[in-house]
């Protein structure tokens, strides 16, 4: 155990904050969590001042209201005051995470081997297994400290392979800012899409911080090379089933970048299934007024509930846009969106998906994310937006929402999910987590018509789970008598 994982266990221990809680907060999965505590683990050097100080302000106010401060002060041999409490236990934490840099920084053998470049035959499956469990992030944080902008790694391995588990999963740090091109064999996809499509979803979701784009393997498919640019490549022979048997991999810079100069063109010219992009270019490239010129959506929504808002909730999102944002763009997007979602409203077929979690949520602190404004609406508005939505919907019955109770999921997801927007034509995903973390994809264009009409399948069978419940008027009507107490009580907490 480093001094950091051990002075953070110890100030976890002493306070009363679980450990998920501190996942939360953070922003990070419990395991992360964990490693930092117990397996010596460490935050990204770039991501530890941010993160010990919002560990101080979590356990110092913890501390504040549930311990006794002098048994604090004795126990971590310090002298401090209440009002330095925050300070103090960032102090702690910095300096020992400093101490365990140190210690790090004395490499041992191996790391030594790999930074002088050196070549490695991996035969065993513990030696296969360990390579994409640990040794790739290892791979990728040492590749991050030499870099300034984003990692890009470069995957010509079957995506379907790691969703089927035939490869060992690859845990992706989501405390480093990566850029990954992989490529995924379009007809495995397609042939158990039930199976492996909400797989694909949980993949991008988990991996929520980390940029992906992802490309048809029709020319890679044998290439078999993992590339992290400029600092390792490995390449993998496979069994007829898509095994890996043995692993080739290399940090000699120049023989990196050779195998870089020959991999790149084979993504250049691959055909692009889903595809990174940011609020610019959907703007500039009128994606979003373009996607709502059209009929029969299927919209899955992670966080908060944006549609059918009421005339009120519409201006302060516009004043928040002008007012938070400064800027006058979103701020007019958000009067043309205005038009046309209410013509939609009035005359369109949306089915709706939202998750109960999400929904929940969502009448506890009112947050949505409209357009790429970050918004919470007062519970006056949110009683309103309630309100709306079941006139919206008594005089458009083509409006359902289907509630999937995601507790019952097969995959539990800790983090938040990615909404996905499909009119059967186009289809994109927004990532609600880059709003908050600031890294990975604000969103996905999918640029696979064949890979649209999979994806409205899969959401026209996910109506007859036992997961999902539908809900017209008359279902949303009598659910709101039945439990608008409940609700209202919810909200004004």
């Amino acid at each position: 155990m480093t001094d950091y994982g051990r002075t953070l266990k110890r100030l976890i221990d002493f306070s009363s904050v679980k450990m998920y809680l501190v996942a939360d907060t953070l922003g990070y999965d419990v395991s992360y969590i964990s490693k930092w505590c117990n397996k010596g683990y460490l935050p990204n050097v770039k991501a530890a001042p941010k993160i010990n100080g919002i560990l101080a302000g979590l356990l110092s106010e913890d501390i504040a209201v549930h311990c006794d401060l002098e048994s604090f002060c004795s126990q971590f041999e310090v002298h401090t005051t209440e009002e330095d409490l925050e300070s103090t236990i960032r102090f702690l934490l910095q300096e020992a995470y400093d101490s365990s840099g140190k210690k790090d920084s004395r490499k041992s053998p191996k790391a030594l081997d790999l930074k002088q470049g050196s070549a490695r035959a991996l035969v065993h499956t513990g030696e296969i297994r360990r390579f994409f469990q640990q040794d790739f992030s290892e791979y990728l944080r040492a590749a991050a400290a030499e870099s300034e902008g984003p990692v890009e790694v470069l995957c010509t391995l079957d995506l379907c392979l790691f969703l089927c588990d035939f490869l060992p999963e690859i845990p992706f740090p989501d405390d480093l800012d990566l850029h990954v091109r992989i490529a995924i064999r379009e007809s495995r996809l397609y042939v158990d899409h039930m199976v492996l499509l909400p797989r694909l979803y949980t993949f991008l979701s988990l991996n929520s911080r980390i940029s992906f784009d992802i490309f048809c393997d029709e020319i890679m498919a044998d290439a078999n090379v993992i590339i992290i640019k400029d600092y390792m490549a490995a390449l993998c022979s496979l069994d007829s089933e898509g095994r890996v048997l043995s692993i080739f991999c290399v940090t000699d810079t120049g023989t990196v970048q050779h195998m870089q100069w020959k991999t790149v063109p084979l993504f250049n010219r691959s055909k692009v299934l889903i595809q990174t992009s940011d609020p610019i270019d959907f703007h500039r490239k009128g994606y979003r007024t373009d996607f709502y010129s059209k009929d029969h959506f299927q919209i899955l929504l992670a966080s908060g509930f944006e549609f059918l808002l009421p005339r009120d909730c519409w201006e302060a999102v516009v004043e928040t846009a002008g007012n938070k944002y400064k800027n006058k763009n979103i701020a007019l997007l958000i009067r043309r969106l205005q038009v046309t979602w209410e013509e939609i409203f009035e005359h369109g077929s949306i089915d709706f998906f939202v998750l109960k979690t999400s929904l929940l949520r969502y009448m506890e602190t009112g947050e949505i994310i409209f357009t790429d404004v970050v918004h919470r609406l007062t519970p006056e508005q949110r009683k309103n937006h309630i309100r709306n939505i079941l006139d919206v919907t008594k005089n458009n019955p083509n409006i359902v929402f289907y509630l999937i109770d995601d507790e019952k999921l097969p995959v539990k997801n800790r983090l938040a999910y990615l909404s996905v927007f499909n009119n059967r034509e186009k289809a994109f995903m927004k990532n609600p987590n880059r709003y908050h973390y600031g890294s990975g994809s604000f969103f996905y264009s999918i640029r696979s018509g064949e890979l649209i009409r999979y994806m409205t399948d899969y959401f026209d069978d996910l109506k007859n789970t036992p997961f999902c419940t539908r809900y017209r008027h008359r279902e949303l009507l009598s659910f709101y008598e039945k439990y608008s107490s409940l609700i209202i009580r919810m909200i004004d907490l």
